[in-house]
């Protein structure tokens, strides 16, 4: 049985395409952030999938994906803000890609809310604070 190719660039567009429903006043990078980002603001970074085969033939039928969103504000109030409304986006949606059948993303993983130390706000002279949290979901050939 022949499966086809995992097309990672749409299960990347379906989880982008979830963010988009962020409130206005929050913007979403993608993967890199500019030098005067606007705050607040998350960050998607996606890995390409891991592919195995769950079959005796031996083809490679699923694909586990993971996601970090990376949740900036200039206060710890307004990166839990930002990590909420992402967090309420994607949390138990199930991916919808074509010829694959998706488990419902679920968060595997949460790192505290911290300084940037690497950052300084001139205004303030404080350091933007930051939370990652992690997400997980299995894409299975149709």
């Amino acid at each position: 049985m022949t499966v086809p190719a995992l097309d990672q660039l749409a299960h990347y567009a379906f989880v982008k395409g979830l963010l988009a429903g962020l409130p206005a006043s929050m913007t979403l990078y993608e993967g890199q952030v500019p030098g005067e980002p606007s705050f607040p603001y998350v960050v998607l970074r996606m890995d390409t999938g891991f592919e195995a085969a769950e079959r005796l033939c031996g083809t490679s039928n699923r694909a586990d994906f993971r996601f970090t969103l990376t949740s900036v504000g200039i206060t710890d109030a307004s990166a839990r803000v930002v990590a909420g409304a992402s967090r309420s986006l994607v949390l138990d949606v199930r991916p919808v890609v074509a010829a694959r059948l998706c488990t419902p993303i679920r968060k595997e993983t949460s790192l505290p809310i911290q300084p940037d130390n690497d950052v300084m706000l001139p205004a303030s002279n404080l350091h933007p604070m930051f939370g990652v949290d992690g997400y997980h979901f299995v894409s299975y050939a149709a």
